[in-house]
């Protein structure tokens, strides 16, 4: 039995046998989970009932690298993310699947909480209150600001895999599947294997130039790294409008450059980015003045951003760089959507130019 968001419901009931539920939901699936809503909940346990939720998200991850991150991924999101304004899923209950599903490796079950709301997508943006997107710019700097001031260096979050491997120097890259350098060295070769007969002239200079510019960021010494979540686009993000923005999938947490998670707000409002970089900032500078919550690593002291190679005066978008990054990872992503177009066919084919 291969993953498949048909076999997780079987999946489900052969690894927690006291499970039962009324019905089930497919919702947009993504690149590296099979995901399947679980709807009316209850256990044959009748006192476990109060711990679960009328509906679950079950997640199922196609790749090693991702089941072999998926229990730090819960385990960050529990502890890391108490002062966070925004909403994200629990875990319900998490395990290697029982019995044989003819996989080549154990298959690991993640039941969290559902996170409710519509994809906060750029029509959605438009209709929102000018009250409304001073809230969602709030709450997505509380996120940024609580993931990119911790200590790389220390755990929990020293177990995430980081973009380089020689820690606070950044002049080794790191090139395992789930890093950006890893990610990178692979498209690089995709893109000779699969996209190329497809592209333009134009195309092909502009993921050149693309991967160029990557690269010229990814080489500098003693820049700043940081937990990053790796994937804030708009599916990403949901939004109600009585609990504002909620974030889920943080299966591509890697440490890494801050601005990756800058590089999908334009494309929702070209001001987004700026009013969740000026929320960051403001947030972060409040909570090094709060007292400390219990189980919670505290942020990092200094400012959240810093200027590549120093010597910055101010934390403004024009000191610290990480707008103009931020833009260039949004093309990184782009191309990494076009190979994943002509690869699988989950992706649609993004336009380049």
């Amino acid at each position: 039995m291969a993953i498949s968001i048909e076999t997780i419901p079987e999946m489900v009931a052969r690894t927690w046998r006291d499970l039962e539920w009324t019905g089930q939901r497919v919702p947009k699936q993504g690149i590296d989970h099979a995901v399947v809503i679980l709807d009316g909940l209850r256990s044959k346990e009748y006192e476990l009932n109060d711990m679960l939720p009328e509906s679950v998200v079950v997640r199922v991850p196609f790749e090693e690298e991702y089941r072999t991150q998926a229990m730090l991924e819960s385990s960050l999101i529990a502890q890391l993310f108490r002062r966070t304004k925004v909403r994200v899923p629990g875990t319900v209950r998490q395990a290697y699947a029982r019995g044989t599903f003819n996989t080549a490796e154990p298959v690991m079950l993640t039941m969290q909480t559902e996170v409710l709301g519509q994809p906060l997508s750029a029509e959605l943006w438009q209709s929102l209150s000018a009250s409304q997107r001073a809230w969602v710019a709030e709450q997505l700097g509380s996120l940024l600001a609580t993931m990119h001031a911790f200590d790389p260096d220390v755990l929990p979050i020293s177990r995430v895999d980081s973009w380089w491997s020689d820690g606070a120097a950044t002049s080794t890259l790191n090139r395992v599947p789930r890093t950006l350098p890893g990610k990178l060295e692979l498209m690089k070769q995709r893109v000779v294997e699969v996209v190329d007969p497809h592209l333009s002239a134009a195309e092909t200079d502009f993921v050149e130039r693309v991967f160029a510019q990557v690269d010229d960021m990814l080489a500098r010494p003693y820049q700043q790294r940081a937990l990053n979540h790796g994937e804030l686009h708009e599916d990403h993000m949901l939004w109600t409008a009585e609990g504002g923005v909620g974030v889920i999938d943080f299966s591509d947490m890697t440490v890494g450059d801050p601005a990756l998670d800058y590089a999908h707000f334009a494309g929702i409002s070209p001001s987004l980015p700026g009013m969740v970089y000026e929320q960051a900032i403001i947030q972060h500078e409040q909570r090094r003045q709060a007292p400390a919550v219990p189980g919670v690593p505290p942020p990092m002291p200094g400012p959240l951003y810093r200027a590549p190679g120093g010597g910055r005066t101010s934390e403004s978008t024009e000191d610290t760089d990480v707008l103009r990054r931020a833009a260039v990872y949004k093309d990184w992503d782009n191309i990494f959507l076009l190979i994943d177009h002509y690869r699988t066919g989950r992706s649609p084919r993004v336009e380049l130019l």
